[in-house]
């Protein structure tokens, strides 16, 4: 995404710098413009709405990227219109600007989750009721070697343990 938006910004200098195109719609594409931005732009509303009202961090990221989508398609619509009623200029204005949010929004949910993404060893704490948990899983258990575990993605991942060996842990009752 960063990479999209320095791409965006460098074409929207290069269209303020020159002395080219002039911003211009007809009535048909300003209604259908219009139309569309508003009628998508409402139904991620809703679905922003919607989302927040669950608990599962999943769907709250859903509702975290219907949001983005709303500012965007807000600041969208209103430089084009600007652009095509007051100056041009606005509509590549406009672009730096989305293309700015867009950097700065991503790159602070990569901020957030990067913990998540790298596979961070667990705390201490968590480590101990892991091992608990294992221990207590079954009564085969006789020794535990090693307790790991990483994040992977919102979760935690692997651990090892040891049994009677003439046993194995899914045959017994």
């Amino acid at each position: 995404m960063a990479t999209l938006g320095l791409q965006i910004i460098l074409e929207s200098v290069r269209s303020l710098v020159s002395d080219g195109d002039e911003f211009s719609l007809t009535s048909d594409q300003e209604k259908w413009l219009v139309d569309i931005m508003l009628s998508v732009t409402l139904v991620k509303l809703a679905l922003v709405i919607y989302c927040r009202s669950f608990t599962n961090e999943i769907v709250k990221a859903y509702a975290q990227d219907h949001f983005f989508d709303v500012i965007t398609n807000v600041i969208g619509l209103v430089a084009a219109l600007l652009a095509n009623y007051i100056e041009g200029w606005i509509d590549p204005l406009g672009a730096i600007v989305l293309a700015i949010y867009t950097i700065r929004t991503w790159s602070m949910t990569v901020l957030e989750n990067v913990h998540s993404l790298v596979g961070q060893s667990a705390s201490p704490e968590y480590l101990q009721k892991l091992t608990y948990l294992c221990w207590n899983h079954h009564k085969a258990v006789r020794h535990i070697d090693t307790v790991r575990a990483y994040t992977f993605g919102s979760h935690y991942l692997d651990y090892e343990f040891t049994h009677r060996p003439e046993h194995a842990l899914s045959h017994e009752k």
